[in-house]
């Protein structure tokens, strides 16, 4: 028994330790960002995002890039900070401006409007969230299930009948929802161009036509790969080849 305690004290010591140096470590960025020592913040959050991710700490590395002229690396910082917080509107701003100052002005990804819909309901909660809602509501619906077996009063089992029926279609939807945003976190098929300038190409080799040229920053979707190649599309629907390490995924 003192083992185990002695365990947990070590781990809770060691947890306790490694968040304090966190939280220094993100105060000496940020002060290293006040003075205009972007390249020194930069290593600093750099080193943070071994240890783990978070909206705010690739929104605050995607500002020193963008201080630091990388426009390519601040977009997809920003980009990949949007996808952690999707509400957010210091990252939607932030993204939006350093767009605005991409070489290429092409119109974004179109959907149909339901989809979209949807997909912003989706962005209500993260992955966890919508598995802890999906769960819960499935147990309640037991609980109801049950009620509805045993209890001998018409109108208790008629509502909980019905509100049980509901808890099940809302619980399935949302580990839909649950399973859905995981795939896209794992699975995100859009990329930033990270070169100053890209030439696409007919077919998956140096010596291939070039149909058209991308610019650093501008967002692109893969739709294939072949080799050191990535196959893309870019929002109005052109499709062409470009090396791998041209582009890096959000």
């Amino acid at each position: 028994m003192r083992y185990k305690l002695l365990i947990a004290s070590f781990l809770f010591v060691s947890l306790s330790l490694a968040a304090q140096d966190k939280g220094k470590a993100a105060k000496e960025a940020e002060a290293f960002y006040a003075d205009k020592n972007y390249e020194q913040a930069a290593l600093i959050y750099e080193s943070l995002m071994k240890q783990g991710e978070s909206a705010d700490l690739y929104y605050n590395y995607a500002n020193t890039q963008f201080r630091l002229n990388n426009l390519g690396r601040a977009i997809l910082f920003y980009e990949r900070a949007l996808v952690l917080a999707p509400f957010d509107r210091d990252i939607k701003s932030s993204l939006e401006y350093a767009n605005s100052l991409s070489t290429d002005k092409i119109n974004g990804y179109e959907s149909f409007f339901l989809v979209d819909w949807f997909s912003a309901i989706g962005k209500i909660f993260n992955t966890n969230q919508w598995a802890f809602v999906g769960i819960g509501l499935f147990v309640f619906a037991l609980v109801l299930g049950l009620i509805f077996l045993f209890a001998s009063v018409l109108s208790v089992r008629k509502i909980s009948f019905y509100v049980g029926l509901l808890s099940m279609i809302f619980s399935i939807i949302s580990l839909i929802y649950a399973f859905t945003e995981r795939q896209y976190l794992v699975d995100n098929p859009y990329a930033i161009v990270m070169e100053g300038s890209v030439s696409v190409k007919a077919s998956p080799s140096i010596t291939g036509k070039e149909i058209f040229l991308l610019h650093e920053g501008t967002k692109v979707k893969v739709v294939d790969s072949q080799n050191r190649w990535k196959k893309i599309e870019i929002a109005d629907k052109r499709v062409g080849w470009v090396p791998q390490n041209t582009v890096e995924g959000i």
